[in-house]
């Protein structure tokens, strides 16, 4: 891979991955605070009307997640060399044992 196609990807994929990254981290640590916050709240029987409106946005966080996942997925498939695949596919079926 020639230097410039190196820096074309890093500039495609490498560098909008590590934002994407660094953002997600910020996402955790505001999550690990809200968490913190729920287990304060629990106890407190008055807020029970806000409870269902907590629990659509962490369902529509958790299927954002699961989302999230999924694209990861598709990107680490479509990451790997296709070749490679193939040639130790090709290998396990050329043994005797």
């Amino acid at each position: 891979m020639s230097n410039s196609s190196v820096a074309n990807v890093e500039l495609a994929l490498g560098l909008p991955l590590g934002v994407a990254a660094n953002q997600l981290l910020k996402v955790e640590a505001d999550l690990r605070f809200l968490s913190a916050k729920a287990a304060l709240y629990a106890q407190d029987r008055g807020a029970a009307g806000l409870v269902s409106q907590v629990a659509a946005r962490l369902e529509q966080i958790s299927e954002t997640l699961e989302a999230i996942r999924s694209l990861i997925a598709e990107m680490e498939t479509d990451l790997q060399p296709k070749s490679a695949g193939a040639a130790s596919r090709h290998r396990r079926d050329d043994r005797d044992d």
